[in-house]
């Protein structure tokens, strides 16, 4: 029998995919109303922030992975526009087809989920111009709670051609690391409640993710008390001037190209 806990959540799930539906379908007249510039650039984009931090936050609440991954990516992507072309309309148009396929019921196997996640387009790093720079289907997960730092760090690795997303909680980050199996994990030292140390240990004992490079952006240096437990494997980056060495050492130790 359906205890009244469960029933409540089947409506809630129920309700938000009802909204999913809606949000999209709206989403798509927008775009095409972008495109027929019935609806300025900068009153489509604002819109379109509006609406992806709206699904991110909803999705964030419920048990459905791969759902909360997609409309973390599209908050992600909008949120970096300044300005919107016919490029970025055809690459938010993959998010939201996908969003549309998920509403109606077309999920994927968790073993799917890190290939339908690189399938989507790559945020544009705000303020990366460095010219012609070779894509790499490499994906890096930062948790790093400081938006100024997580910006220095994106910046040098979006210099890569590596596709970045950012988490600033650290259990959030356990789900997102088990659900979309990135190529390096970069995490901050102070966290809140864990450290990069704790985040590090706990990705190393699973074996979901215990093949994941690691590393932990931080201020001390190797033998400091506070890296104590640190998975050997991990790497060290260290802030301030070492901070470009210290990257590339580690992009190359766990044979990042």
């Amino acid at each position: 029998m359906e205890t009244a806990d469960n029933e409540n959540e089947r409506r809630v799930v129920s309700e938000f995919f009802e909204e999913l539906r809606d949000t999209a379908s709206a989403l798509q007249v927008l775009l095409g109303n972008m495109r027929s510039r019935s609806v300025t650039a900068e009153e489509g984009l604002a819109t379109l922030k509006r609406e992806a931090s709206n699904l991110r936050s909803q999705a964030q609440a419920l048990s459905l992975p791969l759902i909360k991954l997609v409309t973390h990516r599209l908050d992600e992507y909008v949120g970096e526009l300044h300005s919107v072309g016919p490029a970025e309309l055809d690459e938010i148009q993959v998010f939201i087809d996908r969003i549309e396929k998920l509403a109606d019921g077309e999920g994927a196997a968790d073993a799917d989920m890190p290939a339908m996640v690189r399938s989507l387009p790559a945020k544009r790093t705000a303020d990366v111009d460095f010219g012609p720079i070779e894509k790499k289907n490499v994906e890096v997960l930062l948790v790093v709670p400081e938006k100024a730092m997580s910006r220095i760090v994106e910046r040098e690795l979006a210099a890569c051609g590596y596709r970045t997303s950012v988490v600033r909680d650290p259990f959030a980050a356990l789900e997102t690391v088990v659900h979309s199996k990135p190529d390096l994990v970069v995490a901050s030292m102070e966290l809140g409640v864990l450290t990069g140390v704790d985040l590090g240990s706990a990705l190393a004992a699973m074996p979901v993710t215990q093949g994941i490079p690691f590393a932990v952006l931080t201020s001390y240096t190797w033998g400091h008390p506070k890296l104590a437990g640190l998975p050997p494997r991990a790497a060290l980056i260290r802030k301030g001037p070492q901070f470009g060495d210290d990257l590339a050492e580690s992009l190359a130790r766990f044979n990042i190209t």
